[in-house]
């Protein structure tokens, strides 16, 4: 059974030569390719699009595969980068990896070297991908748990906030009617603490009867 768009890992390629996009779209039919075939369309749709591989010519028509890696380096630093050029010097190879890639595979390239290249580029992806989310879930906990320690701080807070609001309003009630039934505001603020816990403690007895 095919997979959906959605299942398959997606791969840009980065090249301008038909014969080249053939070979790669016939070499690697389980995976849902994505063409551009220069420079600037490879660094505009890396940039709009998440993958799982990039394929890079070494050279386009109008820039270098080592300088498109580079800028794909700025803001997607784990994604693997394959080179697969004619370009093949030395230089060239090592200045690809120092920009980041992670394989360099010289033109032409028999198939099955070509889809081990890009089943192991792919394979390590999906091996970091599940220690990244490994990660992620225990940062999630991690915050839940601060925010559940938060919340039951916060609640306790606002509990002794209605309690006291609660007792202030108690205590106006009772001071207004200990004036109004003659008592003094000095008589008053000596008795109602031990009014108030008597009160209180005879109320909450009262509660477990």
């Amino acid at each position: 059974m095919l997979k959906t768009d959605r299942a398959r890992k997606h791969i840009l390629l980065v090249e301008d030569h038909e014969d080249a996009l053939e070979i790669v779209a016939f070499n690697l039919p389980e995976y849902k390719l994505i063409y551009a075939r220069d420079f600037n369309e490879g660094l505009r749709v890396s940039r709009r699009r998440y993958f799982d591989l990039y394929i890079l010519d070494n050279w386009l028509p109008d820039g270098t595969g080592v300088g498109l890696c580079r800028l794909i380096r700025e803001f997607d630093p784990h994604t693997p980068i394959l080179f697969y050029s004619a370009v093949a010097t030395a230089c060239d190879m090592e200045e690809a990896l120092r920009a980041g890639a992670q394989a360099y595979l010289i033109k032409p390239v028999e198939s099955g070297e070509f889809r081990l290249a890009v089943a192991q580029l792919t394979s390590a992806v999906g091996k970091r991908d599940a220690e990244a989310r490994l990660a992620e879930i225990t940062a999630i906990r991690e915050e839940l748990a601060i925010q559940r320690i938060e919340n039951a701080a916060l609640m306790e807070n606002a509990k002794e906030k209605h309690q006291r609001s609660q007792e202030k309003s108690m205590r106006l009630k009772a001071e207004l009617a200990f004036l109004g039934a003659g008592g003094t505001r000095g008589d008053f603020a000596r008795q109602w603490p031990s009014v108030f816990i008597e009160e209180a403690r005879g109320h909450s007895d009262s509660e477990r009867l």
